[in-house]
């Protein structure tokens, strides 16, 4: 086969991963070829989000730290391409939306129907316009028979993606995976996709897990409780303190914890029956008879930081304002309260997507889910996704203490199956690719080509760990363990890796001195 590669930004550490999977090709005999940005691009995401350095800078850091500093053999940029002549799908233009979504960190209708949404989604349009025809022309030349790209959702690597298609080749996004080791790889559909995903949970989530497979599982659970989940994109809530459940005494303590919809908004994973999650929660409240001191909502801490530019002050403002209008008591976005200590004294939780559903799950507390999200089909949270499926919602609270009991233990159960399913079978080669900080990754020699082959050839994935345990015992052991909330004990089993069979991906000599130069330097979008 021949087979394309194309990481148009050059954030760590996906350009090296890249060259990982391009090497295990070339050794099994295929033939790879490489596509970049030589300051190709009129703009792009990396200089319309930072302002910290001239445009210029900008792409030197960037094609320094590019395919080129790998290899210097079938790379193609995209300016090679700058006068290729090929028509533009209809809707080219919406594929500058999700840049400009999470770009402007836009939350409510009038964000996406405002004069500045428009245009900065219009920055893009020459973006997607050289890129697309780049890719197609590229594509032919080289007669590709398919494409691996990082990412998938964002401008030049949306029409990138969409080149693929167009070509009738087969294409697969990458992207970090959730805890850092292994690689997401997804077939025939960009990083935000969710048909993988919901494959693997029907697949797995009534798999028992072995014990040492719980080990694991729950030994990543109890990083996030112990704040020791440094290998995570993003770490919140680091420096919190414990602070009992605030406001008047309610009969219920439910806890909302909303999140930010600009990175999805527009996929149609993600699309959502209810309008806004503020809808979904004035059903819920109208549904359960709720009163306001029986919620809480926790602003999420990513909205008080400032990513590239802007602030998150659009989400924090408008669910801020929803819950005042109620009477709702309201934790804002840089306070220190511990949004865990909430969630272990909470009867509930309402997540539209959030990931606080894994420690919500491990404590066994009910998860009402009024969104899509990886865990829509892991069997551990109550569908509320729309008014039909909301109708049928009774909390857990109000069932018999032994029910109560049984139900918290099933929870904690598929989200122990859950989590693995996250770090050992979705994500492909992860003994092969670990991680030893964020960005920092080491390499095992031995990986197997025909995973990555066989992705491309069926555009499905197969789980890395396709083992599992003839029944429940092993499971149970560590289950218990995990509704003990003994964290410290559970956060060392299994974690470990020998990393003397591991070695860092290699750069050409003279781009050698790039990687201790970059470990200084903020990383994503900081």
């Amino acid at each position: 086969m021949r087979i394309g590669f194309a990481s148009i930004y050059s954030w760590r550490p996906h350009v090296g991963y890249m060259f990982f999977l391009a090497q295990l090709l070339q050794k099994a005999g295929h033939d790879v070829e490489f596509l970049t940005c030589d300051s190709d691009l009129p703009t792009c995401y990396t200089r319309q989000i930072r302002d910290i350095r001239p445009d210029w800078q900008e792409c030197f850091i960037c094609r320094a730290g590019g395919v080129r500093s790998y290899t210097g053999t079938n790379v193609s940029s995209l300016g090679q391409y700058k006068i290729a002549k090929a028509p533009l799908p209809d809707e080219w233009k919406d594929w500058t939306l999700s840049s400009a979504s999470t770009l402007g960190r836009f939350e409510s209708s009038a964000d996406y129907n405002s004069d500045e949404f428009v245009a900065m989604a219009k920055k893009f349009e020459p973006v997607v316009d050289l890129a697309y025809r780049a890719a197609k022309t590229w594509i032919r030349e080289k007669k590709l028979d398919a494409l691996c790209i990082f990412n998938g959702r964002m401008d030049a690597t949306r029409a990138l993606f969409e080149a693929a298609r167009d070509s009738k080749i087969s294409v697969v996004s990458l992207e970090r995976t959730w805890f850092g080791d292994g690689v997401q790889i997804y077939p025939e559909e960009n990083c935000l996709g969710l048909g993988s995903v919901d494959d693997m949970m029907d697949s797995w989530r009534d798999k028992p897990l072995t014990s040492s497979q719980a080990k694991k599982s729950a030994g990543y659970i109890s990083s996030r409780f112990l704040g020791q989940n440094n290998k995570e994109w993003r770490a919140y809530n680091t420096q919190s303190v414990p602070a009992p459940w605030p406001g008047d005494n309610g009969k219920r303590k439910i806890l909302l914890i909303p999140g930010s919809i600009n990175e999805i908004w527009g996929h149609r994973d993600w699309q959502s029956d209810w309008q806004h999650p503020t809808k979904a929660y004035d059903a819920l409240i109208s549904h359960l008879g709720l009163q306001a001191n029986d919620l809480v909502l926790r602003c999420h801490p990513n909205w008080g930081e400032t990513i590239g530019k802007r602030t998150g002050e659009l989400p924090e403002a408008l669910y801020t304002t929803w819950a005042k209008v109620r009477g709702i008591h309201v934790i804002s976005s840089h306070d220190k309260t511990s949004t865990l200590g909430l969630i272990e004294q909470c009867d509930a939780i309402v997540v539209a997507g959030g990931s606080a559903a894994l420690e919500a799950g491990a404590l066994g507390k009910q998860i009402i889910s009024v969104g899509p999200s990886v865990y829509q089909r892991a069997g551990m949270a109550d569908d509320a996704r729309d008014s039909a499926k909301l109708a049928l919602l009774k909390l857990n609270m109000d069932l018999p203490p032994e029910m109560q009991m049984r139900r918290a233990r099933a929870i904690a159960r598929q989200t122990l199956r859950f989590c693995y399913t996250m770090t050992h079978r979705l994500p492909q080669y992860v003994d092969h690719v670990k991680a030893e900080t964020t960005t920092q990754y080491l390499y095992k020699e031995g990986a197997d080509p025909n995973r990555l082959l066989n992705i491309l050839t069926t555009g499905r994935l197969e789980a890395d760990d396709a083992t599992y345990s003839s029944d429940s015992r092993e499971e149970t052991v560590v289950l218990d363990r995990l509704l003990m909330h003994d964290w410290a004990a559970l956060r060392e089993p299994g974690l470990e890796f020998d990393r003397d069979l591991y070695r860092p991906m290699t750069r050409r000599l003279l781009y050698k001195p790039i990687d201790s130069i970059r470990n200084k330097m903020p990383i994503g979008d900081r």
